[in-house]
């Protein structure tokens, strides 16, 4: 394709091209074009209504910071719709003490209410000390599938406390594909079938969680944070190589990068033959767990036999 076949947004001079449609983007249209895909997916998906109360689960980096700046921008247009920032504290020394500062600073400038519940508090123990332990017990489990388990209950405990009714991450296409496969390649039917764009509302002890980001890949975050100058915490953290997700992101960024709109069609897929899922049945777990009186499959949830494993003994009632 030559010069002369690009199109172009505007005659302002271009940010960057659109890797599908090769569309040359001016800054201002790009800021505009990630705007749009997040109401569209908001829309598509029915993720909010006018009155809700929205947590969003801000960590400080580059995906959460952004989906704030666009949320306080939604909530401008949508006054009634209140937002609550939810900064979860896992207890990991060296790196979540500056993002913690970066949190309180971002979230002060933009005026919203700002929460921050730890890991120690809640569950007895920094997830360092956790680390340490289920090493020390030779456990299978990785650092980052404990603080998964515990970042998405942790999270449900602080929106709970300030009545949030709706959870928002900043989970972007590429991690939408990335948890797509990886249930595919962990043989995970159950976990395949419950992941779903649009907001859950079944449980009452489950807030529901959305995901405004889903049509907005990685690279266009990084251009969206560059392009707004917004500040946020680029450090990874220290637990981040021992995920398998890390070898399911470099082969999907792969094919991305060769064939473009690969994880678009994961996720289409994934959309398409969902109707087919029998959620009614997958999504009604049969018990209340014995200890935190959560929604578990068993009769102890997996997040306190973890604790019990690991020797805590906290009550998280």
């Amino acid at each position: 394709m030559n010069m002369s076949q690009i199109s172009t947004c505007c005659e302002n001079s271009s940010y960057t091209q659109d890797p599908q449609s090769k569309k040359l983007y001016c800054k201002n249209h790009f800021i505009e074009l990630i705007d749009n895909k997040v109401r569209k997916a908001i829309n598509r998906f029915n993720m909010l209504d006018r009155n809700d109360h929205i947590g969003l689960g801000y960590s400080g980096g580059k995906d959460s910071s952004v989906l704030l700046n666009i949320l306080v921008k939604l909530q401008n247009r949508y006054p009634s719709c209140n937002l609550t920032v939810l900064t979860i504290d896992e207890g990991i020394k060296g790196y979540r003490d500056e993002c913690l500062e970066l949190t309180r600073k971002i979230a002060e400038k933009y005026q919203v209410y700002h929460v921050i519940k730890s890991f120690k508090n809640i569950f007895g123990a920094t997830l360092d000390q956790m680390v340490e332990t289920s090493l020390e017990k030779k456990s299978s489990l990785s650092a980052c599938a404990i603080c998964g388990m515990l970042r998405r209950r942790a999270l449900n405990i602080a929106a709970k406390q300030v009545n949030v009714t709706k959870i928002a991450t900043a989970h972007n296409l590429d991690d939408e594909a990335q948890s797509i496969l990886l249930n595919l390649l962990r043989g995970d039917s159950n976990r395949f079938i419950r992941l779903s764009r649009a907001p859950i509302l079944k449980f009452k002890t489950l807030i529901p969680r959305i995901r405004p980001f889903v049509y907005v890949t990685e690279p266009e975050i990084v251009l969206y944070a560059y392009a707004k100058n917004l500040e946020y915490h680029s450090y990874p953290c220290p637990y981040a190589s021992s995920a398998m997700r890390n070898n399911v992101r470099t082969f999907l960024s792969k094919m991305e990068g060769k064939r473009p709109s690969t994880l678009r069609n994961i996720v289409n897929l994934h959309d398409t033959i969902g109707q087919y899922f029998p959620k009614e049945e997958s999504l009604k777990p049969p018990f209340l767990c014995q200890i935190c009186g959560e929604i578990s499959s068993y009769e102890i949830c997996p997040i306190c036999q973890l604790l019990d494993d690991l020797g805590i003994e906290k009550s998280l009632k």
